[in-house]
């Protein structure tokens, strides 16, 4: 049975950098460039997916 991996921001904002760092490339193909392009979509709205909860879960403590 596979292990769900847990969402870890720090990971995916120092990969959302490599493949900004990569897209900068001038010698990157186009298909590549879409293909990292989409990568880094779909980490962005994890990451702000994640940073949302967490934020609801702040303002409940607070509430507290």
């Amino acid at each position: 049975m596979e292990q769900k991996k847990e969402f870890n921001v720090d990971e995916a904002l120092a990969k959302l950098e490599e493949i900004n760092n990569r897209l900068s490339d001038k010698n990157i193909t186009l298909e590549e460039s879409v293909k990292l392009y989409n990568e880094g979509v779909k980490l962005a709205e994890l990451c702000q997916k994640h940073l949302k909860g967490v934020e609801t879960k702040l303002k409940i403590l607070n509430e507290e």
